[in-house]
């Protein structure tokens, strides 16, 4: 899921952009990215709260991952 939430809301912002004839740019995706790991953070609490561990450090890994991805593409 920690993977999921981000590509699918990445996938709806391209849709949008495409649904309106607007050119998409890096900042989008950067933005779009960083919101997906904002999801993931509440998903994390609500797995937290409902004691499953595992996947609660699973999805979190999963973030980890794509903030790194995001601070190499787009920050650095």
């Amino acid at each position: 899921m920690g993977v999921i939430i981000p590509l699918v809301l990445l996938g709806l912002i391209y849709a949008v952009f495409i649904l309106f004839d607007r050119r998409i740019t890096d900042q989008v995706i950067g933005s779009t990215l960083l919101l997906g790991l904002g999801l993931n953070a509440l998903y994390i609490r609500f797995l937290f709260k409902k004691d499953k561990d595992y996947t609660s450090r699973g999805v979190m890994i999963s973030s980890f991952v794509y903030f790194f991805i995001w601070l190499y593409l787009y920050v650095l």
